[in-house]
């Protein structure tokens, strides 16, 4: 990679323009990664890394870079990417909270997913979703009631979403709502991006004695604009990273359980730089 096939070094635009590539194909890379694969130094990767994120074609974080957040345009397949070893560990800390036998909503989402996954060896759930992917998942446990919401189907998610889902949210109640969103902001305001989504999240929160929200730290900075709810609203919010100080005291004065998955031995976790 640090070269053509004639041999030559690549130049700055050649390398950025490949930096992209790799970046959109694999979701994140690391600077000492790429920094090997270009041969070159880590430092010039980091001027690289800058000046991509200021033409907002990466998103520059601590030890690499990443897609760009809050963009709901990316393709699916490269948001399942994006912290999929952050994703693991916040699923698996939300997992334990759920007992077997419960009732539970669980929303659309790339996170939502990783906790489809995790809760595979619990028994006897009864689940209602709006995501076709996460009915895929729990089909392999034949304990589970499983229902799929109506309403019209998004392809490149497979979602479920619209007022008709909304509606038919409305004739339950479950003990349990598992929750993705885009963002949260200093003022403890939880943000999506698609205003269909948040009619259904809304619904699902109402039906919800326990209500759950699973956000990697990306989210943290995360631009979505649609408000979903006020983290007063929820009981537990779950991700990878202590939030900043204003989200972590909008969570504190609200009463709202903070849980920050350890990561696993040896692996280290992606923190988001400041911007």
């Amino acid at each position: 990679m640090n070269s053509t096939t004639t041999g030559r070094r690549l130049g700055s635009g050649e390398r950025q323009n490949a930096i992209v590539r790799i970046v959109r194909e694999k979701g994140y890379a690391s600077i000492e990664s790429m920094a090997q694969a270009f041969d070159v130094s880590a430092q010039t990767i980091r001027r690289d890394v800058i000046e991509l994120s200021r033409r907002n074609l990466v998103q520059r974080y601590h030890g690499g870079a990443g897609l760009p957040t809050g963009r709901d345009r990316l393709a699916y397949s490269n948001r399942r990417v994006r912290f999929a070893a952050e994703k693991r560990r916040i699923a698996a800390a939300l997992a334990r909270e759920i007992p077997d036998g419960a009732s539970l909503f669980i929303d659309i989402g790339t996170t939502t997913e990783a906790v489809a996954e995790a809760l595979l060896r619990h028994r006897n759930l009864r689940i209602i979703t709006n995501h076709i992917a996460v009915v895929s998942t729990f089909c392999e446990n034949t304990d589970f009631e499983i229902i799929l919401t109506g309403g019209m189907v998004r392809s490149h998610d497979r979602a479920i979403t619209g007022e008709a889902a909304a509606d038919f949210l409305r004739e339950f109640r479950v003990r349990y709502g598992i929750f993705g969103i885009g963002g949260i902001d200093p003022e403890g305001q939880m943000l999506d991006y698609d205003y269909r989504d948040t009619r259904v999240s809304r619904a699902a929160i109402e039906i919800s004695r326990h209500r759950f929200v699973v956000a990697d730290s990306s989210k943290f900075a995360g631009d979505a604009m649609i408000r979903l709810a006020h983290v007063s609203e929820i009981d537990a919010l779950f991700t990878n990273a202590p939030p900043p100080a204003p989200i972590a005291g909008q969570l504190e004065a609200n009463g709202v359980k903070l849980v920050v998955a350890p990561p696993a031995p040896g692996e280290d976790a992606i923190a988001l730089q400041a911007n």
